[in-house]
């Protein structure tokens, strides 16, 4: 694929979608300190991500940095400069790229749809998830936290998709739950973001949904991982703190491990169930009472 004279073309390596979405700010960053000239050819897993975009002139499906690159070109998420695990993910990429450290301003998350929000509202979203140990909540505890919402009268739904991850090596699970309606492998990204920007609350392991959320202005709680929180957070109104709850396990040492604790038999820093629906039902408002003969939507 050609690239012409007044094109930039950015090779984004990333696979992840949380990744690609982090990556937003910093392109935004980069097209403020370029002339107006400069047109941005981004290749990407993600075309999509960045097709409503305006830092990007065109996004095209990803290759690599070719033997003989453009006249013009940068690489973005370049694992051989920095440890991706230990830094902010948004400072990774814009490090190497000499914009220094993004401020709570610039790393402000965007998300930009193009089909019409078609999506229904319910009371609590859930992303169930399953990838690596060190960042997945088991699927019987789930399934608990969603029985014991119903039971307190909350409509609640479930939203992911089952893919393959060939970066991960790794096959990444969304599954639905019982009493739920089920949305998984059922919505595009778009009408999911719709449906995750309509909840009262949703409620995430880490994960590309959990960072899609900060696209919204939805209360959100994301369950505590091997990565310390500030290194993956979301920022809206300059603030990593708002409208965002990291519920945190029993574990201090934030290995940044995948599949197995270097410390202990399993990973503590993921929290207990108890812990998690605390937070979730102080979070909620109270649910309006049932008409008598309404059925749970399944």
């Amino acid at each position: 694929m050609t690239i012409a004279d007044d094109q930039v073309a950015i090779y984004l390596n990333c696979e992840g979608l949380g990744d690609c979405l982090f990556a937003i700010p910093v392109l935004r960053k980069l097209r403020s300190t370029v002339t107006a000239a400069q047109k941005f050819v981004l290749f990407t897993h993600h075309p999509a991500l960045f097709t409503g975009f305006p830092a990007v002139f065109e996004a095209r499906p990803y290759t690599p940095v070719p033997p003989t690159p453009p006249a013009h070109w940068l690489e973005l998420f370049d694992i051989k400069k920095f440890s991706h695990a230990h830094m902010d993910t948004m400072d990774f990429m814009s490090l190497p790229l000499g914009l220094g450290q993004l401020s709570f301003r610039e790393k402000q998350l965007e998300y930009f749809p193009l089909e019409a929000d078609c999506a229904s509202r319910f009371d609590v979203v859930l992303n169930t998830s399953t990838t690596w140990p060190s960042r997945s909540w088991p699927l019987a505890n789930w399934q608990q936290l969603a029985d014991r919402l119903l039971a307190l009268g909350y409509s609640v739904a479930v939203v992911g998709k089952t893919q393959v991850s060939q970066a991960d090596r790794l096959v990444k699970h969304s599954t639905g739950l019982r009493g739920c309606t089920d949305l998984t492998n059922a919505l595009s990204l778009d009408q999911t973001y719709f449906t995750i920007a309509r909840a009262g609350l949703f409620i995430s392991c880490q994960n590309g949904l959990s960072v899609l959320s900060g696209a919204t202005d939805t209360e959100v709680m994301v369950l505590d991982m091997s990565i310390e929180w500030s290194k993956r957070a979301i920022y809206r109104q300059q603030n990593p703190h708002y409208k965002v709850t990291y519920v945190p396990g029993d574990c201090s040492i934030y290995c940044c491990s995948a599949f197995a604790c270097p410390e202990y038999e399993s990973f503590r820093c993921i929290p207990p169930l108890e812990r998690v629906l605390a937070v979730a039902t102080q979070k909620l408002k109270p649910a309006p009472p049932r008409k008598p003969g309404r059925r749970k939507r399944v």
